[in-house]
This record gives C-alpha cells, sequence and structure tokens, in this order.
C-alpha cells in the first residue's frame, strides 16, 4: 500500500476467470483511453488527460447519484497488472489495481479498490449499500470484459505512453 500508516478501509473486489489471454487483457487495460469501452452506465469515462495516464470517470449510482473520479496510473506491470490512484473530491482516497493471473489462454482478472481515506459523504454511501453496489459492478465489468477486448479495433487504442493525437510528435 502506498500511504504508510494509514489504515485501508476493506477492500472492496471482485475476480473472474475469462477467456482472454494475460498479454491481451493487460494490452487493453494499459491504455486509458480503452476504459472509456467497458464501464457502461454505471463508470462514465468523462476525460483522460494528455499524457494518458490520468482520467476523469463519472460513477453513476442508483437513486441519480454521481460521484466523479479523477484517477492516475502509478504503476503497469505488463502482463500482470495495472494500478492507480483514485481521488473522490477532497476527502475520498483509494489505490485501484486491476491484477491479472495467466491461466493458459485464459486469465483471472481481479479489479480491487483500497480505500485508504474516505469522506463523511463516501462512508455514509458505502455504509448504506455503496460497497454492495460497487462490487457488483466491478463483476459486470469483468463479466464485459472479454466481449469489450474482442470490440476493440486496434487501430482505435493508443498506447499509455504514446502521444495524444493533439500533441507533437
Amino acid at each position: 500500500m502506498p500511504w504508510p500508516n494509514v489504515r485501508a478501509v476493506t477492500p472492496v473486489t471482485s475476480g473472474l476467470l475469462i477467456e482472454v489471454a494475460a498479454q491481451t487483457v493487460y494490452d487493453f487495460l494499459s491504455q486509458l483511453p480503452n476504459h472509456q469501452k467497458m464501464g457502461g452506465h454505471r463508470f462514465r469515462l468523462d476525460a483522460v488527460a494528455p499524457d494518458r495516464l490520468g482520467a476523469r470517470i463519472v460513477i453513476c449510482g442508483p437513486l441519480g447519484i454521481h460521484r466523479t473520479v479523477q484517477t492516475t496510473i502509478t504503476c503497469l506491470h505488463p502482463a500482470r497488472g495495472v494500478g492507480g490512484t483514485a481521488t473522490v473530491g477532497r476527502r475520498t482516497v483509494a489505490h485501484v489495481h486491476w491484477t491479472i493471473h495467466p491461466a493458459g489462454e485464459r486469465s483471472h482478472v481481479t479489479l480491487t479498490a483500497t480505500i485508504v481515506r474516505i469522506g463523511m459523504l463516501d462512508r455514509l454511501l458505502l455504509a448504506a449499500g455503496g460497497r454492495t453496489w460497487l462490487t457488483r459492478s466491478f463483476h459486470r465489468v469483468l463479466t464485459l470484459l472479454p466481449t469489450t477486448i474482442r470490440a476493440a479495433a486496434p487501430e482505435a487504442t493508443i498506447p499509455v505512453n504514446a502521444p495524444s493525437p493533439d500533441q507533437e510528435r
């Protein structure tokens, strides 16, 4: 955990064995613009930073509840995982990590959010059913991940370290 001496809230996590090779999963997840294709109506990629290592994501929960999340990719481990931070408002910070374990031509993919600092509103939302909703949402994203990866056009993805189309090369 990147924040020593901080007591984390119990992680929200979901894992699934999918019919996609680990390297293919990593190639897809490491390209932040691809995340726009996999959130459905629950997680909407609103903007990607010019360096392609950060994004603004809007989480659309039940009862019209929306939370805006600033994300930053902080670690890339080829064919093993992608991780970073997610900040909601001024008080809530989480470490989010996609872990990829090869299983032959398949992969076991786990999506985990470990909240390391939490504001009162987010604490109340999690206690009022948000944790269950978020866990189910993670599972839904994982369930749809193989279809999303297969549907992604190779020419539409840009490596995370490549300049954006509007930057000079």
